[in-house]
């Protein structure tokens, strides 16, 4: 499965520029755990909850303190035709959970662990319905067979 396949199109972003109190009210009224900071719908960086938090712990003044303060950067960003499973490689090696998807420089969607998790859970629910389909079809073969060749031995 590729990333645009399960890639949130409609992504919440944000300009270095703004404050991080207008960037928590975004995120509350989104209901969004992140914000993609973007010039023109090229990602120059990611700003988190928890990077606002750091805005608050340094006793920084929201309503005047700009989100570049705050952003973490350079994002690692991947390309719509990726592998899910390679992306969450990355995820889980770099210790991220969320991707950017960018296209020809332009942000295109967004990817996160969340995301990839529950289309891995419901992978596996299929494919353990499957599996357990199969076991029953190969255990009624074997009963089939194996009652046939006690059928045929005490008839001779």
């Amino acid at each position: 499965m590729k990333l645009h396949d399960i890639m949130v199109q409609e992504v919440v972003t944000v300009g270095p520029g703004e404050t991080t109190a207008s960037a928590a009210r975004k995120m509350r009224e989104q209901s969004v755990g992140c914000l993609v900071v973007t010039i023109e719908k090229t990602v120059k960086g990611i700003v988190t909850d928890r990077d606002l938090l750091g805005c608050l712990s340094e006793a920084h003044d929201p309503n005047r303190c700009q989100i570049a303060a705050h952003m973490t950067r350079p994002v690692i960003v991947e390309r719509p035709q990726e592998e899910m499973v390679c992306a969450a490689e990355i995820m889980a090696e770099r210790r991220i959970k969320r991707l950017p998807v960018v296209e020809r420089g332009t942000l295109v969607g967004l990817v996160s662990f969340s995301d990839i998790a529950r289309i891995m859970d419901e992978q596996a629910q299929a494919y353990g319905s499957m599996w357990s389909s199969m076991t029953r079809l190969i255990r009624a073969q074997s009963r089939r067979h194996c009652n046939g060749k006690r059928t045929a031995a005490a008839a001779s």
